[in-house]
């Protein structure tokens, strides 16, 4: 009942729900998971980390839930703990586009910049991720570019992510008038 009221985005009454079912049984894994992505729609990062702790706690094998927690850090600016996060959560699914491209945002942040070009390049060149996947990692990797003094190609980045429909890229490439 709590997974369905999280579909219909009805949070408080989710938590609720799996409030009653971790009470019943403390190992209940699921709700404590559940529990976490009702807190963090509801922007309790802090609530969303406390549960997929104790998630992680019962399982700590679910790649998953790594990166769920690593989304709830990222929210808190925890960007070194969030890196560590994706990191396991890639353990499980190497060919994460999300992960990929939010460690890459947080290796950014710490100003690992060459880390986080990595992580978008990786993006960027498999075959197997849709052409919105790619659009974003080449708007980030153009970001991070730019940052290095790189702003050539930086811009030819940003253009190439404008190109595939990208609004942000779009709106970047004119502010910083890349031809």
């Amino acid at each position: 009942m709590g997974t369905y009221k999280v579909l219909k985005k009805d949070y408080k009454a989710a938590i609720v729900e799996f409030n009653e079912a971790v009470r019943r049984d403390s190992l209940f894994l699921q709700a404590y998971e559940n529990r976490g992505v009702a807190k963090y729609y509801l922007n309790d990062f802090t609530g969303a980390i406390e549960d997929y702790n104790k998630a992680l706690d019962i399982n700590p094998d679910d790649y998953n839930t790594f990166g769920r927690r690593g989304y709830a850090r990222f929210q808190l600016n925890d960007f070194k703990t969030a890196v560590a996060d994706f990191s396991e959560a890639l353990k499980g699914n190497q060919n994460d586009a999300g992960f990929l491209t939010i460690r890459g945002q947080a290796k950014y942040k710490l100003l690992d910049y060459q880390g986080a070009i990595n992580d978008f390049n990786k993006v960027i060149k498999s075959w197997s991720f849709t052409k919105q996947q790619k659009s974003k990692a080449f708007y980030w990797r153009g970001l991070v570019k730019i940052d290095m003094g790189r702003k050539e190609e930086g811009c030819t980045d940003l253009r190439k992510a404008a190109r595939s429909g990208y609004e942000m890229a779009v709106e970047l490439s004119d502010m910083l008038f890349c031809k």
